[in-house]
């Protein structure tokens, strides 16, 4: 069980010593300056990642762990270049059943099991027997429902963490209810059934045992085309599944991402799907934002630094003053 997280870490004094476990996510040998070799390592825990360089009997301790391993580090706080850094004293494998993944991967501030509630709770609000048939199969699936509650929505850009995806596809589908209440002629059953199957197959698009990554199947293949596959999958088990609805569903799949810049093979072309694509966007780019100005809250002024995904500084000077969030 770690006691103390890289954020502590990155804060204690040069000197001081350290012993604690970690979670490798980077290993380069190279060579010093006088022919030496030396190990660079970049380790990591739910808080973040800190180098750490093993600089004497590198024979003796190199061939024991890889990357993705677990271990226990001994070692000093130094700093290079004004960031702190670990000396390795000495360092040791350790086995997966000897820690706590949670410690090495952000999960969900919510409770997987009251997520999963309140999913059966959507379900059974679905008054369309054959939208309730086709989710509640998802639902009663043990494998599937074992994968959507732990799986991220995305690597690294929105709801990166244990449980992002189950999180964030709840969120669309409260998002979808709430609009309907101003738009009357929208399908709400519909709607929803889009917003849970939305990501279904980032299930199998990302890794997310150690850290998060993507599959062969994610590279090749994609989670919109996956998730298709797996609502056909399900809807060929339905007797008398409509054709037209299973095409608005399908439909709704392949067109959440919205533009084909964005990788989505169709763009909405239904009331739905156009609503759909924008509310997943909105749930997104909220989580973008509330990530990249809590991860800058301890740096000065009213400006995060440059956000990539969103291509711009975000003002973060309500957001000191507890305003928002």
């Amino acid at each position: 069980m770690k006691l103390r997280f890289i954020e502590e870490i990155a804060g204690m004094r040069e000197g001081e010593w350290v012993e604690e476990l970690f979670l490798v996510k980077g290993k380069q040998l190279s060579l010093r300056k006088d022919g030496k070799p030396y190990l660079m390592l970049k380790v990591c825990d739910r808080t973040g990642v800190i180098d750490s360089k093993l600089w004497d009997s590198v024979d003796e301790f190199s061939n024991k762990f890889s990357v993705d391993h677990f271990v226990k580090i001994k070692g000093i706080i130094t700093s290079y270049q004004g960031t702190k850094e670990i000396n390795i004293k000495s360092i040791e494998r350790v086995e997966e059943d000897a820690v706590d993944l949670k410690d090495f991967m952000a999960v969900s501030k919510y409770d997987p099991d009251e997520m999963e509630k309140r999913l059966y709770a959507i379900i059974s609000s679905i008054k369309d027997p054959h939208l309730n048939k086709l989710l509640t199969l998802f639902y009663e699936d043990k494998e599937f429902m074992k994968l959507f509650k732990t799986a991220p929505a995305a690597k690294d850009i929105h709801h990166a963490f244990l449980g992002g995806l189950l999180e964030h596809s709840l969120e669309v589908a409260d998002l979808c209810v709430d609009i309907t209440r101003r738009y009357k002629d929208v399908d709400i059953d519909l709607l929803v059934t889009g917003a849970i199957l939305h990501d279904i197959g980032k299930i199998r698009e990302l890794k997310y045992k150690r850290n998060l990554d993507y599959t062969d199947e994610g590279r090749l293949i994609g989670h919109i085309l996956i998730g298709v596959g797996m609502a056909e999958e399900k809807i060929e088990m339905i007797e008398d599944f409509p054709p037209r609805l299973s095409m608005l569903v399908k439909h709704l799949i392949i067109s959440h991402q919205g533009t084909y810049e964005w990788g989505s093979p169709k763009m909405p072309q239904t009331l739905e799907a156009i609503i759909l694509h924008n509310l997943d966007d909105l749930s997104a780019k909220v989580n973008i934002v509330r990530k990249a100005v809590q991860a800058d809250s301890a740096e000065k002024g009213d400006f995060s630094s440059f956000n990539k995904p969103l291509g711009r500084y975000l003002y973060k000077g309500s957001y000191n003053r507890g305003k928002l969030f």
